[in-house]
């Protein structure tokens, strides 16, 4: 930005100013490549939505009733969210994995390091680059989760929870796409560590929470013998079975829309943990949060954290 432009924006403004940022995005965005996969990556989430549709209403043996309607509203929704969900944890990787370890292969990166940009800009530039065009594919299919609305059965706080999760997603992954290729020479093996532990946190999670529900089960029903301590253990284990569900997007998703209309719980509700047997009994609640809520407090700092560690990596580089 010349020195004249730069004077007519506030401090503040000026101090946000990535040449960098701007350079990817421009890059990003100019050629077709960025247009062909949004147009792709609707029209694929348009066919699978008017499939579900289709194949639904062929099913009725005669005019649809408000809850049939409500009922496939809500299943058009669940659909598009988790192909979303799926889209944001694997695409997002594949933009920042190289962005770093990119630039040492094309033998760039200490180019781009004699410039007077500090490390944290070069960072937020790679970074944001990535993101911005994540939120254009996410917000892309709005329209098609709106559609929900029209059918029934969903409510305004389902779309803005399916946002949020989408959004702090593409946040996560793409910063831990960037620590990778900070930490890693070769965009290979970046790209290979980012592709594990998406498929670790995504789908691996959701299994072993599944696999293991039975035995947490009955460890809840051991631990509702009636004795002082019994209550505490099975507040435990709800805790533990909260905070694994919470660390992928798609138990997180599936758990906060069941707590959402079984329990109508938006932020939390009260559990019931069983009889407290000592003193003359009564029932003992406690307080669970929402899965949402405890996914984007840790995916947030975690990703943080990740953020940080790039930012030292890529400065410690620059002074050897």
């Amino acid at each position: 930005m010349p020195a004249e432009r730069r004077r007519k924006y506030p401090r503040l403004l000026r101090g946000l100013w990535n040449p960098l940022l701007v350079k990817e995005l421009r890059g990003r965005m100019r050629g077709a490549r960025a247009f062909v996969v949004l147009t792709i990556y609707l029209l694929l989430l348009s066919c699978f939505t008017s499939v579900i549709y289709y194949a639904y209403t062929a099913s009725l043996s005669g005019p649809g009733s408000a809850s049939s309607m409500a009922y496939l509203g809500k299943v058009v929704f669940a659909s598009v969210v988790i192909i979303e969900i799926f889209m944001v944890t694997f695409l997002t990787p594949a933009f920042t994995a190289g962005a770093i370890s990119g630039e040492k292969e094309c033998q760039t990166y200490e180019l781009l390091r004699t410039t007077l940009l500090p490390a944290r800009k070069v960072v937020f530039g790679k970074f944001s680059s990535a993101l911005v065009y994540m939120i254009l594919l996410i917000l892309a299919a709005v329209p098609l989760e709106s559609l929900a609305f029209v059918l029934g059965g969903v409510e305004v706080e389902e779309l803005v929870l399916a946002l949020v999760i989408l959004l702090v997603a593409a946040f996560f992954f793409a910063a831990m796409g960037l620590f990778f290729s900070s930490i890693l020479r070769s965009t290979l093996a970046a790209t290979i560590l980012s592709y594990v532990v998406t498929l670790v946190g995504t789908i691996g999670l959701p299994i072993l929470l599944l696999v293991f529900g039975t035995m947490l089960s009955s460890v809840i029903y051991a631990a509702s013998s009636p004795s002082p301590s019994s209550w505490m253990v099975e507040a435990a284990v709800m805790y533990g079975i909260i905070l694994l569900a919470s660390l992928s997007p798609i138990s997180t998703a599936v758990l906060t829309e069941v707590f959402l209309l079984d329990e109508d719980a938006l932020f939390y509700f009260m559990y019931d943990v069983g009889t407290y047997m000592r003193g003359g009994g009564g029932s003992r609640m406690i307080p669970v949060p929402s899965p949402w809520i405890v996914y984007v407090l840790v995916y947030m700092a975690v990703a943080s954290v990740l953020l940080l560690i790039a930012t030292l990596r890529v400065r410690r580089q620059a002074t050897r």
